[in-house]
């Protein structure tokens, strides 16, 4: 059964591919591109599906069609008005957006595509590898490296170092988030807090870092804030050398990050 399906689905992406297009055959699936991308932008996504398909039949070697026509299978797969299997929409949508990569191998927007088909099935490091070639063709894109922070961040064990990456490099590329550029501005500090100085920790500083921790817990717990905030900002930028903050990296971030957040003002606009 499943081979039959994925034979059916192979059939569905090379529909119309048996011969090489000639001049007024490109000429045809341009238009017909054109004319299913502003049937997708109408919400018309079967008739925009009907379209990419014509444009494929017209011009097998057409990336374009191919992401186009998987984009709006996409859409049918997410629209609570679509009928049947819903299913078969995002086995047609992850077909297409492979044809359109093996077409162009530096579509960067098929890969960021398929990237998210393949992350709503939980094939995180798949849609990882398609994330960072997303940003590898589009390097100016924000985006993927959003998705690759998160990915990294939430999916991934002991991977919060490379979401941080990401997540900078998002801010640096013009990434709006307003969570997001917050979290980088905690990272910084907090790497610039904990490089390593000089100095050797002693075993009085081991035992000051974790008093303080313990404070920051237990103002924190009462819902003293402000005697929080100096406690595990105190730990962090004059205890940030010592192997009990050290190895405590990604909790000393989540901490600088909750206070953070805690002192934005209510009015303060956020990211949806």
């Amino acid at each position: 059964m499943a081979r039959t399906a994925a034979a059916l689905i192979l059939a569905w992406a090379a529909a119309g591919c048996a011969s090489a297009p000639d001049e007024p055959g490109r000429d045809s699936a341009r238009s017909y591109v054109e004319a299913g991308k502003k049937a997708a932008t109408a919400g018309d996504h079967r008739g925009a599906i009907d379209l990419f398909s014509k444009a494929i039949r017209a011009n097998p070697e057409s990336a374009e069609a191919f992401y186009g026509r998987g984009g709006a299978n996409v859409k049918l797969r997410l629209s609570k008005a679509t009928e049947g299997d819903i299913r078969i929409h995002e086995e047609r949508a992850l077909a297409d957006f492979t044809v359109a990569i093996r077409l162009d191998p530096t579509f960067a927007d098929a890969y960021f595509n398929r990237a998210m088909v393949l992350s709503s099935r939980a094939k995180f490091k798949q849609a990882a590898e398609d994330l960072l070639n997303a940003a590898r063709y589009k390097p100016q894109d924000p985006e993927a490296h959003l998705w690759l922070g998160r990915l990294y961040e939430e999916k991934f064990e002991d991977r919060m170092p490379s979401a941080m990456d990401h997540y900078e490099k998002y801010v640096d590329l013009g990434g709006t988030d307003y969570d997001v550029r917050e979290k980088v501005k905690v990272w910084k500090e907090l790497k610039k807090a904990m490089a390593t100085p000089s100095r050797t920790p002693t075993a009085d500083d081991e035992k000051k870092a974790e008093e303080l921790h313990e404070t920051f817990k237990r103002t924190f717990a009462a819902g003293q804030k402000a005697e929080a905030a100096k406690a595990v900002e105190e730990l962090v930028s004059r205890y940030g050398h010592t192997q009990f903050v050290q190895r405590r990296a990604r909790e000393m971030n989540a901490l600088l990050n909750a206070l953070r957040k805690d002192s934005v003002p209510k009015d303060m606009p956020k990211s949806p």
